[in-house]
């Protein structure tokens, strides 16, 4: 395709879109190099300014990443995670972004709970705690380590298939328990050993840490949750 200097779009926007089309439609699959600045001026005959301008713009799009040493690449798409007070889950949030949802159960048990978790549950005097703990998948990419701990009237959770499914469209359809607000804290960690097998990565990689506490309309806790997410796999929203 060429680029049309008689119109009144400015080269460079023309030259921003082509290549922003080119990445959505997966002619230019996330990965891939794109040609220096010196061969996309030959290319399409236009300044080493406005291939430069362009590609400025599409790395601050989050469409590129621009590597020092080693060029240019597509970036892969991040999630956008929102930090708002609806509750959204993840396979929801895969689904509105066209990106394939999936799960992994790594343990399903009753376990002591934590003093802050008994109070945050309002669990009884010995009573257990169901921990759920998944790693959830995009594009069968590992993105995700989420651990969820219910009070120990949720043992009917154990007669569920977690795998590959939404815990809380689960908990919606068959069980009429729905979540409709949640407080979040966040931070940013870096993997343990475990945390790095489990999502891929190498040891002390960052991941951002989003502790959640999820209430119903009655405004009962019902479930505590902490999601490890790879850092630079998300985009957040506030």
């Amino acid at each position: 395709m060429k680029l049309d200097n008689t119109i009144a779009t400015p080269l460079y926007k023309q030259l921003e879109e082509m290549l922003r089309k080119e990445i959505e439609t997966g002619e230019r699959p996330a990965g891939s190099k794109i040609p220096t600045e010196n061969e996309l001026s030959e290319q399409y005959n236009v300044s080493r300014v406005t291939v430069r301008k362009a590609l400025t713009k599409l790395t601050n799009m989050g469409y590129l990443d621009r590597k020092s040493g080693k060029g240019t690449f597509v970036a892969e798409k991040k999630l956008q995670r929102g930090l708002s007070n609806r509750v959204i889950g993840f396979t929801e949030m895969c689904n509105l972004m066209g990106v394939k949802p999936g799960a992994r159960i790594i343990k399903i048990a009753l376990e002591d709970p934590s003093p802050k978790e008994a109070e945050l549950l309002h669990l009884k005097t010995d009573e257990k705690v169901l921990v759920l703990e998944r790693i959830r998948y995009a594009d069968d990419k590992p993105v995700i380590l989420e651990l969820n701990k219910f009070s120990e009237s949720f043992s009917f959770l154990f007669n569920e298939n977690f795998n590959d499914t939404s815990l809380y469209q689960i908990l919606k359809e068959k069980h009429n328990i729905i979540f409709n607000h949640s407080s979040k804290t966040l931070d940013i960690i870096f993997a343990s050993s475990k945390e790095a097998k489990a999502l891929n990565i190498s040891k002390g990689y960052p991941l951002l840490r989003i502790d959640s506490v999820l209430q119903d309309t009655n405004n009962d806790i019902f479930n505590l949750s902490q999601q490890l997410c790879i850092g630079d796999k998300f985009k957040l929203i506030v």
